[in-house]
């Protein structure tokens, strides 16, 4: 071979040679951060103990939606000692039933769960002190904005057959 080319390509490969060891670096770490682990994961799915405690919580919780159409009445006919009762009374459990309910839900909905849940408690908190200041719109307002949202959340509890 000639010397003149011989000593060219010596000096172009010694100036690319570092590049190389950067460009396979940069390979290496990409292929092993992508290629970790299956294509696809499966989305996470209820556990059968945790449907029992779903089945278990969920008829305590929809009795006290299926009650909400009493503080309607009471509201309507401007019956404030019965609403302030029945907030106190009855939907005094609401907050540990939803909150019991809300922890065995997939961590998808329990997040959002927990917000509604939260929203509810805000509205019947204010539901109560318009009913102390006898203030019939504000109340029916606040009756409807919780019932939206205890529909809401219950829309992401699982259904029985």
């Amino acid at each position: 071979m000639y010397p003149v080319l011989r000593d060219v390509d010596t000096m172009m490969m010694g100036r690319f040679r570092p590049l190389l060891g950067i460009l396979l670096a940069v390979i290496a770490t990409t292929l092993v951060a992508c290629g970790g682990g299956p294509a696809s994961k499966a989305p996470p799915t209820y556990t059968p103990a945790v449907l029992q405690q779903v089945e278990l919580y969920s008829p305590g919780v929809a009795n006290l939606r299926d009650r909400f159409p009493e503080l309607a009445g009471y509201i309507q006919k401007e019956d404030w000692v019965n609403v302030q009762s029945f907030i106190h009374g009855p939907m005094g459990e609401l907050r540990a039933r939803v909150n019991r309910l809300a922890a065995t839900l997939l961590p998808k909905d329990k997040e959002k769960a927990q917000a509604l849940a939260q929203e509810l408690y805000v509205h019947l908190e204010r539901l109560d002190e318009a009913a102390a200041n006898r203030q019939q719109v504000i109340a029916g307002q606040e009756y409807r904005n919780a019932l939206d949202d205890f529909d809401s959340f219950l829309s992401l509890v699982p259904t029985f057959q």
